[in-house]
């Protein structure tokens, strides 16, 4: 399995090496790509290549016949470009949208990716192009805690839409920014359901932490510490790792020495695979693992390997790839048979569909007369919208920016992810 090679390469090489991964579904670049390299969504949509039709009202990036988006996302040099093919599933659904309905309103709708390699400098480089050269009307899913970080002042200072970003942290969304929009599930709230199951199910245990250095690790951590107060659960340790190390081997002997009883991982799937496998085939350690929502898909149990993932515990918020009998993970895998331009189809190209669903049905709300405050009035009247993948109704508001607030645990059996109890609803707008 291709994908799953990739990845077991890259954790056997982890702390000797950095792997420079091809952007998935493209050749193989040269040995110094630029960051403000873009790919347009289709050939037919080429940034090169000045779209008929003249600029609607003066709205950047949109013309009688064209709106043109933009992403950052890692595509290269850095094993975070695992998480490329979110833009694939953005920009395929979008072409999906252009062939079948001839877009919105009479408007193709063009995504140009930009490779960040996961920098946080060229993440810089590459959104000013996006806005400042390529004219894009909105960014769409931008990944990342340190490189979204370095533009989303910008963003919002230049008046850009930031759609739906690839990232849990509070700032986005508290206090709300009238031009922002969060995507992930916000991390503490997030981790308070898993310090809430660990109450529930470990009570009186010793909890040990892995925690990745930087405020989505930090932010996780605090959810799960107010899960568990009341309870008797006790923090033993706390393990730290920055994002950059891959390789948890003595962080998982130092949770074991201090007596944990029970694990929660706020840690990326690189790192979160290399405590599993270190724990049960280092350490021959049968401890409970909890995981962030970040692992929730199928690249962690290839990670691991099925036996070894097994009675893994984390929260989710969409349908995973291989629940084929879903009508809309079906229809996923047919739009990137058609679209993807052989991007193999993963969690991470059907989650960007999620996000293109959701910035479709605003553009339709938004009616033909598109400029941004009429986008983020349409976005902020979502009320209980059901995207074709997403597990749980969509409801945004004024005073809500923050599309994914309700979670199901899941726990990997069998080598698959399943789901488990009642939806958690931390839901805060209004019905």
């Amino acid at each position: 399995m291709k994908r799953l090679s990739r990845w077991l390469g890259l954790l056997a090489l982890a702390g000797l090496t950095v792997m420079v991964l091809a952007a998935c579904g493209e050749e193989e670049e040269g040995a110094g790509p630029t960051p403000a390299e873009t790919t347009a969504a289709s050939p037919e949509a080429s940034p090169a290549a000045s779209p008929e039709g003249s600029p609607a009202a003066g709205v950047q990036g949109v013309t009688d016949t064209e709106i043109k988006f933009g992403t950052h996302l890692p595509r290269s040099g850095t094993p975070a470009a695992a998480w490329g093919p979110i833009g694939d599933g953005i920009r395929a659904y979008f072409d999906y949208i252009n062939d079948t309905e001839g877009g919105v309103y009479g408007r193709k709708l063009t995504l140009l990716i930009g490779d960040d390699h996961y920098n946080p400098p060229d993440t810089v480089e590459v959104v000013r192009k996006l806005v400042e050269q390529d004219k894009v009307f909105a960014i769409i899913g931008g990944l990342g805690e340190e490189t979204h970080l370095t533009v989303y002042r910008y963003l919002e200072e230049r008046g850009i839409p930031d759609l739906f970003i690839n990232s849990g942290i509070q700032v986005w969304t508290d206090p709300v920014v009238r031009t922002r929009f969060g995507g992930n599930p916000v991390y503490s709230t997030e981790g308070e359901m898993l310090g809430e199951y660990v109450a529930e199910n470990y009570n009186g245990k010793k909890l040990g932490l892995l925690i990745e250095n930087n405020e989505f690790g930090e932010e996780g951590v605090a959810g799960v510490e107010r899960g568990i107060e009341g309870s008797d659960v006790e923090i033993v340790d706390r393990e730290y790792y920055d994002m950059i190390e891959w390789d948890m081997t003595a962080q998982t002997q130092r949770l074991k020495n201090g007596g944990a009883e029970v694990i929660v991982a706020y840690a990326n799937p690189l790192a979160a695979s290399s405590l599993l496998k270190t724990a049960r085939e280092i350490l021959t350690w049968d401890v409970p693992v909890i995981v962030s929502g970040v692992n929730a898909a199928d690249i962690f149990i290839d990670l691991c390997g099925a036996e070894i993932a097994e009675g893994v515990v984390s929260v989710v918020f969409g349908h995973q790839i291989y629940e084929t009998d879903l009508p809309g993970v079906a229809k996923h895998y047919e739009i990137m048979e058609k679209y993807g331009s052989g991007v193999p189809v993963d969690n991470f190209s059907l989650y960007g569909q999620i996000l293109g669903e959701l910035t479709v049905e605003g553009l339709k709300r938004a009616g033909p007369d598109l400029t941004v405050d009429s986008l983020v009035d349409a976005l902020e009247s979502i009320k209980g919208y059901q995207c074709s993948l997403c597990m749980a109704p969509i409801s945004m508001s004024p005073t809500d920016h923050r599309p994914f607030e309700i979670e199901v645990y899941e726990s990997v059996k069998d080598g698959k992810w399943v789901t488990f109890g009642e939806p958690v609803n931390f839901e805060s707008t209004p019905e």
